[in-house]
């Protein structure tokens, strides 16, 4: 069989086998808030009128571009179309631990899939399938850049080095949080170098390592100064991630494996050093979480932890009984990434756990869809489709909306007279800034109005206004 086959062969039944607990979870009404805004950007883009022009940074680049051509591709499906890049990712990285594990970990086949389906039912990849292609990708990034410190130090070789600069790169255009796993990793990559590379030019070292990083960050400053935004939304920079150190939890306890690993290899520098660098790489990036907040969900800044525990268990010394300690720890860490969520998880993680259990969520959507519903089938809506992901979601597309690059968006939203028939807005009355941009320029209907509309529906937070007066 050629190995495309092989490949084809394995990965299209474990694709079919990951979207069994997507539909199930989302069968229970939990749909998280990357997947629904990364859905409706790639709806927007794909379905929206020509002359829309996107105000929101397009980052991530690349979960964001592989969105907007699947959506081009199968538009109008049933299941978000990022939870479809999402499995497919997963897919692809459960075949590469198993051959991992089979070919460099000298597993038995049995072994080995028994680890990749432990790995696969654990909750912290569980909680990075459902969140995304973006989460997906990161965990696929840190699991490249652990492999690669490892091989690093076994051979020395530049396929190695690259292999560590590839997952740097894949990080931080995956995912917000990816930023700051790169910039964790920066003060530990030294540990898993061999001295031999550091004796001959430790400065080349590390800029071989952090080119393709830089790069990135320079390339994604130019496009943004071209098209006049931000790298990252303003929405998405948090005071911080959690309630202080408590949100270190769930990354500690996703490393229970590379604990016990650790142990493992203490005698053994050339397995030990690179599983702490990649160790102390994951928690340097919670840190700096801590402070900066680009992942106000601790859960998600532990899932790439996973990619360093697939690396511990290639490394873990060969023994009689190395694969039943292994799968003993790995089911030990089961109830304990539970219990670190419930502890210190996001509301996200907290309402996955409800659906995972069978238990339905609360209809967090709603609202969205009672205003898809109610401006089915009408045209002329003023709407800021950039800050209502849910409505463009609910809707399918949008056809009878006026968006951003539309004369009549543009002319309403500086303060003009409402162009249109119809104007929705959301009204969040406990938020300090209201971020409907709509709302903001005319804030009377946050209330009833003004003679110039007229209520005609309200769900909270929703307010749907017939504009009355208009030029």
């Amino acid at each position: 069989m050629s190995r495309v086959l092989r490949f084809g062969s394995y990965t299209v039944p474990l694709f079919g086998l990951l979207l069994l607990p997507v539909l199930w979870i989302e069968m229970h009404g939990f749909v998280s808030g990357a997947v629904v805004e990364m859905w409706a950007k790639a709806i927007i883009q794909i379905e929206g009128p020509p002359g829309f022009r996107a105000t929101d940074p397009f980052y991530p680049p690349l979960p964001y571009a592989l969105s907007l051509m699947l959506q081009a591709v199968v538009p109008r499906g049933g299941l978000p179309v990022p939870l479809l890049i999402s499995a497919a990712v997963g897919a692809v990285l459960l075949y590469a631990w198993f051959g991992n594990l089979r070919e460099r970990g000298a597993y038995d086949r049995g072994s080995a899939a028994l680890i990749v389906a432990l790995l696969a039912l654990n909750p912290f990849f569980v909680r990075a399938l459902v969140d995304g292609p973006g989460t997906m990708f990161l965990l696929l990034g840190f699991w490249i850049y652990a492999r690669g410190l490892l091989n690093l130090r076994l051979n020395g070789s530049a396929p190695d080095m690259m292999k560590v600069a590839v997952g740097l790169l894949i990080m931080p255009v995956s995912h917000g949080y990816g930023l700051l796993l790169a910039l964790g990793t920066l003060p530990f990559i030294v540990i898993a170098a061999r001295p031999s590379m550091l004796a001959a030019s430790s400065f080349g070292y590390i800029m071989s390592m952090f080119f393709p990083v830089v790069a990135a960050i320079g390339s994604l400053a130019f496009v943004a100064s071209v098209l006049d935004t931000a790298i990252f939304p303003a929405s998405a920079v948090a005071p911080g991630a959690g309630a202080g150190p408590v949100a270190l939890l769930p990354t500690l306890c996703a490393m229970a494996l590379v604990a016990a690993a650790l142990i493992r290899t203490l005698r053994v520098p050339r397995f030990f050093l690179p599983l702490l660098a990649g160790a102390c790489s994951v928690i340097g990036g919670a840190v700096l979480n801590l402070g900066y907040g680009l992942e106000a969900d601790p859960v998600v800044v532990a899932t790439p932890a996973l990619g360093l525990v697939i690396v511990a268990i290639r490394s873990w010394p060969p023994s009689a009984l190395r694969a039943s300690v292994v799968a003993a720890v790995l089911l030990v860490s089961v109830p304990l990434a539970l219990w670190s969520i419930r502890s210190a998880g996001g509301e996200d993680s907290l309402r996955l756990l409800q659906a995972v259990r069978g238990v339905a969520v609360a209809d967090t959507r709603a609202a969205d869809r009672a205003a898809a519903a109610y401006l089915e089938g009408r045209g002329g809506v003023l709407a800021d489709v950039e800050r209502s992901p849910g409505l463009v979601t609910e809707m399918g597309q949008v056809d009878g909306l006026l968006v951003a690059g539309q004369t009549a968006y543009d002319v309403t939203l500086q303060g003009g007279r409402p162009r249109g028939e119809w104007i929705a807005v959301r009204y969040l009355p406990d938020a300090v800034s209201q971020p409907d941009r709509l709302l903001r320029a005319f804030p009377q209907l946050a209330e009833d109005g003004s003679p110039a509309f007229a209520l005609r529906f309200t769900h909270a937070p929703w307010r749907i206004f017939q504009i009355i007066e208009q030029e």
